[in-house]
């Protein structure tokens, strides 16, 4: 069931999300030798005489946690590139969600796009000043690095503060649900029927 799911998923993100098969490749390569390193873990056992044996009796049950982390991976992926994340927050919201948690969200996701930008200019300031190699200069770029993302996350909160937000954070909802995307919503009706079925 799960290698089914996942197909299907790459299906639909292949096909209906317009994502390339090249980028979904080697994110699915990512993951899996993530999971393959962690293998060894699992399979390999030392005694007391630091003997190492691998416990064949427990390869079924890594094979059948590969399947289920790889279909859970290719849910969160389906979910990443084809919803918006102030959807997301939305639909969270509308689940009753602690606002705390959904904030925590909200930062960690503007976050990670300031520690992408700080971190590509700090780069390309350092090799216009023939920035050499040495871990020195590694120490340095990583001490400035968080130091500009913490002026801005005191910036944003100077903002947020000055606007009076004291409260929480309103998500303002788009609709994008239109008639067309019935389809869509059958075939996924459709096929989460058959996978509930089979399971």
């Amino acid at each position: 069931m799960q290698v089914m799911m996942t197909i299907w998923l790459a299906a639909w993100i292949i096909g209906y999300a317009r994502v390339s098969w090249t980028v979904y490749a080697k994110a699915l390569g990512v993951v899996s030798l993530f999971l393959v390193m962690s293998f060894p873990a699992l399979l390999v056992s030392i005694d007391n005489s630091f003997h190492v044996s691998i416990d064949r009796s427990h390869i079924p049950t890594v094979m059948s946690l590969l399947s289920r982390s790889v279909a859970a991976w290719s849910c969160l992926f389906f979910l990443l590139v084809t919803t918006p994340f102030p959807e997301m927050l939305y639909v969270l919201k509308r689940m009753k969600v602690p606002s705390i948690i959904i904030e925590l969200l909200f930062f960690t996701y503007r976050f990670v796009f300031v520690f992408e930008k700080v971190a590509e200019e700090l780069y390309v300031a350092m090799k216009a000043r023939n920035g050499g190699n040495h871990w020195r200069h590694g120490g340095m770029l990583v001490f400035q690095l968080f130091q500009k993302i913490w002026h801005s996350y005191e910036a944003l909160r100077l903002a947020l503060w000055a606007r009076g937000v004291s409260d929480e954070i309103v998500y303002v909802h788009m609709e994008t649900y239109n008639e067309k995307n019935k389809r869509y919503l059958w075939e996924a009706a459709i096929g989460i029927s058959l996978l509930l079925w089979l399971g």
